[in-house]
């Protein structure tokens, strides 16, 4: 019987995080950008000793986008997702997601990714459904904010717990990802994939039997799945 197959994005299907090189991509040229940069890599450190939550460095990011129109941002994003989808894919992810689709399973991407970046770069794999964080343009405002929290961590399980109450997924379950933060979501699965793992996640796949995978390997993963029925 077919199943479901949940993916992270970030250094699991790519191999390097969106969000950053996305906020290059836009915003390059913009003489301002430097120092906006700058902020926001002062965020990132503070994340790291934990003095600031992890959302304040997507905050931050997001100032960076002021003035775009979400007609402008998509259509900047839709030229950074051709580039990713050219040559910043895992190959072992490409193969992985072409083995899951001809087996049947619903293909769901779960990823504190942008709206703007996720969803045109899931509909170009074939996923059949996008968790991720969400942006809106308020009226009055110069640029995106978040609509609602961003797709991370404890967010990420909520949300993946509401689309699993709205309709269930089909058994086995298969979830990947290259992160300690996704833990729980590889352990909740039938089959849990840590992929390229970070030392974290290494140590934790150990201790709790998750399968460890190379998806820098271009080879098909079709064989590691259940046969369907």
């Amino acid at each position: 019987m077919a199943g479901t197959a949940l993916f992270d994005l970030d250094r699991t299907i790519t191999r390097a995080p969106t969000w950053t090189w996305f906020l290059i991509h836009v915003n390059g040229r913009r003489p301002r950008f430097a120092g906006q940069f700058a902020l926001i890599a002062l965020r990132m450190i503070a994340y790291k000793l934990r003095l600031v939550p992890r959302t304040s460095i997507k905050a931050a990011g997001l100032r960076s986008l002021s003035g775009h129109s979400r007609a402008e941002l998509q259509a900047k994003a839709d030229t950074f997702v051709a580039g990713v989808l050219a040559s910043g894919l895992r190959p072992g992810a490409e193969a992985a997601i072409k083995a899951h689709k001809a087996r049947g399973d619903r293909l769901v991407l779960v990823t504190a990714a942008v709206d703007v970046v996720a969803e045109p770069l899931a509909r170009a794999l074939g996923f059949d459904d996008v968790i991720c964080t969400r942006l809106i343009w308020p009226a009055g405002g110069r640029g995106p904010v978040l609509d609602g929290e961003n797709c991370y961590g404890a967010e990420k399980l909520r949300r993946i717990a509401d689309l699993q109450a709205e309709r269930p997924f089909s058994q086995p379950t298969y979830a990947y990802s290259d992160h300690v933060s996704d833990l729980e979501f590889l352990r909740e699965a039938d089959h849990g994939i840590a992929v390229n793992p970070s030392k974290r996640l290494r140590r934790a796949a150990s201790e709790h039997g998750l399968e460890i995978v190379d998806f820098e390997a271009s080879i098909s993963y079709s064989y590691r799945l259940e046969p369907s029925q």
